[in-house]
């Protein structure tokens, strides 16, 4: 009688299994057989755990089975899923297998749908360009550039972080150039703030505080998450010229800034201002609502203030005020 052969549930129980070798290295040949499968779903999962166990042995298995994934119809890996869980398995290893970064770093794979036609590799671009640069790839800067023009959102916002992530302060230039182009999506003009604040804070908060002046929201994020000193009287700033769900976004900004100067300005404002700005000093101060001692001081000024829709607004933060 002949043996019965593994099914696809037979295998995905056994990388599951795997991924509680003990020790870990035991694991190791079945992976390795596991990145040859003609499936990628099953390629995907198994390069998950060999990234989980950190079996850095299997650094070469993961490189071939990313060009076989690559050699496939696009219908085999629809999304690109076992591809990026490839690269990010070799990323986690930190493998500095350049030519492999370097082919992701170029690769689209276009897929039918019900409208036209997509390019679903965006993210498998990106996770490349990040790759590159956490490796040291000695011209990282000149490889990810160009990904900066491309098509797809998620593909820039990469680039743009993983120029940041040189810190060489030429990019900082770079990533000014697409803001100066300009982009129809917020998320890649954060992250160019962002890695811009970062390179060069002294030549470019004039430029990212214009751009909240202008009304640009991912600017006062980029402001908050920059937790430069400076940035909190260009936000603060902001509040007194800002509609409210400009306001919002503002004092969101200062909540990001996570300094005692910021938290004094919001817990002033909570115990001053308007109802309307009151709450909204509420909301921004619900990200840190898990530090105690500051959720303690809210609760105080709220309870002081005797006011029902600041009540309301904390209940639904931070639930419910003692007194």
């Amino acid at each position: 009688m002949a043996a019965r052969k593994n099914t696809f549930d037979d295998k995905l129980a056994r990388i599951r299994t795997l991924a509680r070798a003990e020790p870990k290295a035991a694991a190791t040949p079945d992976l390795g057989r596991l990145l040859a499968d003609p499936t990628p779903f099953l390629v995907g999962e198994a390069a998950k755990v060999v990234a989980e166990l950190e079996l850095r042995a299997l650094v070469p298995d993961l490189v071939a089975a990313f060009d076989r994934l690559l050699g496939m119809p696009a219908m085999a890996d629809r999304g690109c899923h076992a591809k990026q869980k490839v690269l990010e398995a070799l990323v986690t290893l930190e493998a500095d297998v350049w030519d492999t970064y370097r082919k992701g770093l170029r690769y689209v794979q276009i897929e039918v749908t019900v409208g036209p036609p997509v390019d679903t590799a965006g993210l498998v671009r990106g996770i490349s360009a990040h790759a590159l640069v956490r490796t040291n790839f000695p011209r990282a800067a000149l490889e990810v550039t160009p990904l900066l023009f491309d098509e797809m959102p998620e593909a820039r916002v990469a680039a743009a972080e993983a120029l940041r992530d040189t810190c060489e302060v030429v990019c900082a230039a770079v990533l000014h150039t697409r803001v100066i182009v300009g982009d129809p999506e917020p998320d890649v003009l954060g992250a160019c703030y962002r890695g811009m604040l970062a390179l060069e804070p002294r030549q470019y908060l004039p430029v990212v505080a214009a751009a909240l002046e202008a009304g640009v929201e991912t600017a006062a994020l980029a402001l908050g998450e920059s937790r430069l000193p400076e940035a909190l009287l260009v936000l603060k700033e902001a509040v007194s010229r800002a509609d409210p769900e400009m306001e919002k976004t503002v004092l969101l900004g200062v909540a990001l800034l996570r300094t005692d100067e910021a938290f004094s300005y919001l817990l002033d404002l909570l115990a001053e201002a308007p109802e309307s700005r009151a709450i909204h000093a509420i909301q921004a101060l619900s990200l840190h609502r898990h530090d105690t001692r500051l959720t303690s001081k809210i609760s105080e000024i709220v309870s002081a203030r005797k006011s029902r829709k600041l009540a309301r607004a904390f209940a639904e933060r931070f639930g419910p005020s003692e007194g």
